[in-house]
């Protein structure tokens, strides 16, 4: 079994790599670690690449995910789907997803998990991915997995998994591609071609 992180709508290289296994794990008692994504995304504007950050409430600096919760404090929700639709309302398919995505800004949600895990399943489910999971019971070091992405994905600026090569899509802004944002970005993007481009993108020689 391969394991791997619960994100806020992870990376097109999660799901790529996700798409080379039949069953997975998602890894519900991971400490909760600031600057990554497990409460902050990316999307592709007129100026630049922007991070989208979830706030969530002060907890133990070993807290796992399973109990970090969401701040409903401040503006976060709307801001979040203002600047989704600004990034990705002129896309070939956001209007085929609008409502799916929509109905994670207009509820709240309190587990940052359940709401990551919910994203998920919304988006496997929305493109047809051939992809199931089980959930962690308890936190297992690395030995215990066939591979294990827990840490595969680094937050800082250019980094990519060296499994990982991006094939380019259209995008809505600039003529420079911009590789490995949030999934939001290719499916909106690219719809039922999604699945096509993210097993294009793996290597195939894992080394975790």
């Amino acid at each position: 079994m391969k394991i791997f992180p619960v994100y806020y709508f992870p990376s097109v290289s999660w799901f790529a790599a996700a798409l080379q296994a039949e069953t997975i794990v998602l890894e519900k008692w991971q400490y909760y670690r600031k600057q990554h994504f497990f409460n902050r995304m990316e999307i592709k504007t007129p100026d630049k690449v922007l991070r989208l950050s979830i706030p969530v409430k002060k907890a133990g600096e070993h807290t796992p995910l399973a109990l970090r919760q969401i701040s409903q404090d401040g503006t976060w929700r709307p801001d979040h789907w203002k600047s989704i639709e600004s990034a990705l309302r002129s896309s070939p398919y956001f209007e085929f997803f609008e409502d799916r995505i929509a109905q994670f800004y207009e509820e709240k949600w309190d587990s940052l998990f359940d709401y990551n895990l919910a994203i998920l399943t919304m988006v496997r489910d929305s493109l047809h991915l051939p992809i199931t999971w089980t959930i962690s019971e308890k936190y297992l070091p690395s030995e215990h997995y066939e591979a294990d992405y827990r840490e595969a994905f680094d937050p800082k600026d250019g980094f990519m998994p060296e499994w990982f090569q991006p094939k380019s899509y259209l995008q809505v802004f600039g003529d420079v591609f911009s590789p490995d944002l949030s999934i939001l970005d290719l499916m909106c993007n690219k719809g039922p071609e999604t699945e096509r481009i993210l097993r294009d993108s793996f290597r195939g020689s894992e080394k975790l």
